[in-house]
Parts: structure tokens; C-alpha cells; sequence
């Protein structure tokens, strides 16, 4: 009980250090329009106020901006096939599907998904490996604050609708 105490003191903690920061950080109103309201969400996904929220030393910044560089340049591609992937799969279900070109097309979509979880799980593996313990327990917590959120949240995105 005592644990589970502590755990939610430290979730609350980094909650409330989180909102104040992410609010200093937005450089912009473009930035502050789409900002969703989760500090723990802004902080996971802007690298230099990631790095200022953990206190990462200079060389530790250097590498988390490197891999995210990595990540963006990995996974934008495959966000933009997406969409065509989507529009694959809704085709094919029209008229009188093709069970054939129905597996095709969902295959070619699962394996999208997958292949952005795979270059996200690397960033995450990369990144926690050059963090100390108690910036690697302030991350841990930043994600389970995002995630907790908003359960429901894909950062591979969802079919564009159409």
C-alpha cells in the first residue's frame, strides 16, 4: 500500500512539474493551438524540453536529439504510406471483396504499424540506456502519465478518414 502510495506521490509530482514546463516551452501560437493539454504528452515528444525536464547533460541531449532525428526520419515515411495503405484496404472491402487482396492489403497495413512500433521500441530502448536512474524513473513515469491520459492515443495515427 505503501508503494502504491509512493507511485502515485511521484506521478503527481511530475504531473504538476510538467504542465508549468510545457507551458513555458511552447515557442509559438501554432505550437499552444495544437498542444493537447498533457504536459507528460508535450515533454515526450519536443526533445530539447524533454532534455531540460530530465536534466540531461550536454552529451546526453546531443544523443537523445540524434536518435530523435533517427525516429522522425524512420517513421515519416512510413506515416505518409498510410494513408494509401488505408485507402488499399477500403477499396479492396468495396464492391465484392477479394478475400486475397483484402489479406494483402490488411497484411500491408499491420506491417506498417508494426514496423513504426519497432522504430519507436528502438528510440525507447536507445534513449532509456543513456539515462541514469532517476531521469530513467522520471521518463518512465512521463510515459505512463501520457498513456494514462488518453488510453486510447496511437502515435502511428489512425486511417486518415475519408
Amino acid at each position: 500500500m505503501k508503494t502504491a502510495l509512493r507511485s502515485l506521490a511521484v506521478v503527481l509530482a511530475l504531473a504538476a512539474l510538467a504542465l508549468p514546463l510545457a507551458a513555458q516551452t511552447l515557442p509559438d501560437a501554432a505550437s499552444a493551438a495544437s498542444f493537447d493539454g498533457s504536459g507528460a504528452y508535450y515533454l515526450l515528444h519536443h526533445p530539447r524540453a524533454l532534455a531540460r525536464f530530465l536534466g540531461l547533460s550536454p552529451a546526453q541531449t546531443a544523443t537523445l536529439l540524434s536518435l530523435d532525428k533517427t525516429l522522425e526520419q524512420t517513421v515519416q515515411p512510413l506515416r505518409q504510406a498510410r494513408g494509401p495503405l488505408c485507402q488499399a484496404l477500403v477499396t479492396d472491402l468495396g464492391g465484392t471483396p477479394d478475400p486475397a487482396a483484402v489479406g494483402a492489403a490488411a497484411i500491408a497495413l499491420a506491417d506498417n504499424r508494426q514496423a513504426i512500433i519497432a522504430a519507436r521500441q528502438t528510440f525507447d530502448d536507445a534513449f532509456s540506456a543513456i539515462l541514469t536512474a532517476s531521469q530513467l524513473v522520471a521518463y518512465d513515469t512521463l510515459k505512463q502519465i501520457a498513456n494514462a491520459i488518453d488510453e486510447d492515443f496511437s502515435p502511428i495515427g489512425q486511417c486518415p478518414k475519408s
